[in-house]
């Protein structure tokens, strides 16, 4: 009988360590990200990116402000330059329920896009919330002004879900993968999805190395322009 009790408190061991609630995240937090690769010679290339993002918690409140900028230069033409910014803030309801509302900006000239603002309101609910995986989904309605290069512009409203995962692989290592899906009420055709995957290494308490592939889907495209965008890239990034 101990023989077996013994073996099976071994084999809970890891259930219960696996089991244990994150510790609760700071008050305020950001990151600062740079990435640049430059070649010269027989071919002449430039390319940028640059990310931030601040993150404030005053009480049951979380305020999140995000900005990202990439651009692309194939002797001395510019071939690519998006901007992207982002402000989010949630309101805890319940232990696992939150309320949010969310305003976006996004403007790629490249994929025919003048300038985008969007408005976002929803519930975001945490299925899994460990020490070593979290998973959160939410869904909301909005509403969108797309002005484009080219065809109609869009304005309309929208309604939106997605689903948010984190896998902390080790004390030094992190994956994301933020999947998002946007609908149109004018359009029933007229739907986008964005997928973020990423995977961080640190380095020093202050610096990290992360590896990103963006892929952005338009299930209507401006017209004369591709329907799928992607962006892969290695950053340095600093913790404050």
């Amino acid at each position: 009988m101990r023989t077996w009790c013994g073996c099976v408190l071994l084999l809970l061991l890891p259930v219960s360590g696996f089991a244990q609630a994150p510790e609760p995240p700071p008050a305020r937090e950001g990151t600062a990200e740079f990435a640049f690769v430059s070649t010269t010679g027989n071919a002449s290339t430039q390319t940028m990116g640059l990310s931030s993002e601040v993150i404030f918690r005053p009480g049951s409140w979380v305020v999140k402000n995000r900005a990202a900028f990439v651009r692309n230069k194939s002797e001395d033409v510019l071939t690519a330059e998006a901007f992207l910014y982002l402000f989010r803030t949630e309101k805890v309801l319940a232990s696992r329920l939150s309320g949010f509302g969310e305003y976006s900006y996004f403007v790629d000239e490249f994929a025919g896009i003048d300038n985008r603002n969007s408005l976002l309101a929803g519930l975001a609910y945490t299925l899994v919330n460990l020490s070593d995986h979290a998973f959160v989904v939410d869904a909301g309605f909005g509403y969108l002004n797309e002005q484009r290069l080219a065809g109609n512009d869009v304005s309309t409203g929208t309604y939106a879900f997605g689903g948010a995962y984190k896998w902390r692989i080790s004390p030094t290592a992190e994956f994301s993968d933020d999947v998002r899906y946007t609908g149109t009420f004018a359009e029933a055709d007229d739907w986008r999805a964005v997928n973020v995957a990423s995977l961080t290494t640190r380095i020093t308490t202050v610096f990290s190395l992360k590896l990103s592939n963006i892929v952005r889907y338009a299930h209507l495209p401006v017209e004369g322009f591709k329907d799928t965008d992607t962006t892969t890239s290695v950053a340095l990034v600093a913790k404050f």
